[in-house]
């Protein structure tokens, strides 16, 4: 009997089941969207890996204040005027603490979305994730829009849930309106760009402008990449000077807010061109035809363009019409043409020719004639 006997303990609690909660939401405002990342979460309560993550739901609640980031510190029960010295009793009070405060979320948050294993696996970066929360509709509503928090949640696959994440507040400003593209102009190696600004922000108030993001896509891409102008503009034309020959580009422009350049507004609605090189490259400005006995020597200046390809020689006997002296342009600026014949009179001109196949025009002529 006494080898049967033994003391009977407390009763213990069940082992939680749920996800870690999310401990490092962040948002900020890019444009017209609040931007959360976060961890992708990878452990259970238990400290066991979580492997059956089902998805994890993202709500949003208007009017958060800073007291919500945080849960309450254990402190004295309500009315008693003495500390719970219970065993216990501070993790029994910051338990029923974050119990409220979750409660209170809940209550007044609405669910903005619930994203499937899939979905997190298109908005993954690295070990985070990133989620964007369109607000265009929010703020368009309000001269001055609530600050608003943001809570996650994981779900495993079996229905267990994990407690809140930490609350992240952003307080959304509101956006410029879209410039207006007045002229897109094509011309050698650069494209002008003009506009006009926007007048009014997503609001209706007058707008204020911080300066402007210019964007370039192909026609046949679905979206821009990162702007051409990292820093905020600060006029209305802009010259963009890397645009790349080839086919039809698009542009658009975004206004951006004073001393907050993440936050731009609406796009300009988009303009394009078809660019292509049209452009010759320009004349050499010299060229020296030199005779020595059965050749002729000739030297000219360089042409600096990037899109070189190479040179073209003509050569013209007395007072008759030029003829194409080099069947594939030379790369130097340089060559000797020894098919020449004593006492006959020779006059040279070199052409450049870019990549495209355009040709530019003449150098000035040089004479040469053989002795």
């Amino acid at each position: 009997m006494a080898a049967a006997c033994g003391k009977k303990g407390d009763p213990s609690p069940p082992l939680p089941r749920g996800p870690n909660a999310i401990k490092d939401l962040k948002v900020d405002q890019e444009g017209g969207e609040a931007v959360l990342t976060f961890s992708y979460p990878d452990r259970l309560l238990n400290g066991q890996p979580l492997t059956d993550l089902d998805s994890i739901e993202i709500f949003r609640l208007a009017g958060a204040t800073a007291g919500m980031t945080g849960v309450p510190a254990p402190g004295p029960r309500a009315g008693s005027g003495t500390l719970d010295r219970a065993p216990g009793g501070a993790a029994r009070r910051a338990a029923v603490a974050a119990r409220m405060a979750e409660e209170g979320f809940y209550r007044e948050a609405v669910a903005v979305a619930k994203l499937s294993v899939a979905e997190l696996a298109r908005k993954t970066r690295g070990a985070s994730i990133v989620y964007r929360d369109p607000l265009l509709t929010l703020l368009a509503k309000s001269a001055a829009p609530p600050s608003l928090g943001y809570a996650v949640v994981s779900v495993r696959k079996t229905g267990e849930k994990s407690p809140l994440s930490n609350i992240a507040i952003v307080t959304p400003d509101i956006p410029p309106g879209p410039p207006q593209i007045l002229a897109i102009t094509a011309e050698q190696g650069r494209v002008c760009l003009e506009w006009l600004p926007p007048e009014t922000d997503m609001a209706g108030r007058e707008a204020k402008i911080g300066g402007y993001k210019v964007y370039r896509r192909a026609l046949a891409d679905d979206a821009y990449d990162a702007p051409l102008t990292p820093a905020p503009w600060p006029g209305t034309c802009y010259v963009d000077a890397a645009a790349p020959y080839g086919g039809t580009i698009v542009y658009t422009v975004r206004a951006t807010l004073p001393d907050k350049p993440s936050i731009e507004g609406l796009p300009a609605a988009e303009a394009g061109l078809e660019y292509r090189d049209v452009y010759p490259p320009p004349a050499p400005k010299r060229l020296d035809a030199l005779s020595e006995g059965k050749l002729v020597r000739l030297f000219w200046d360089p042409v600096g363009v990037a899109d070189l390809s190479g040179y073209l020689v003509f050569r013209a006997e007395g007072d008759g019409a030029f003829q194409r002296l080099t069947p594939q342009p030379l790369k130097d600026s340089f060559t000797t043409d020894e098919a020449v014949r004593p006492g006959v009179r020779y006059r040279y001109t070199v052409r450049a020719v870019d990549t495209a196949g355009n040709v530019g025009p003449p150098s000035p002529e040089a004479v040469a004639e053989p002795f």
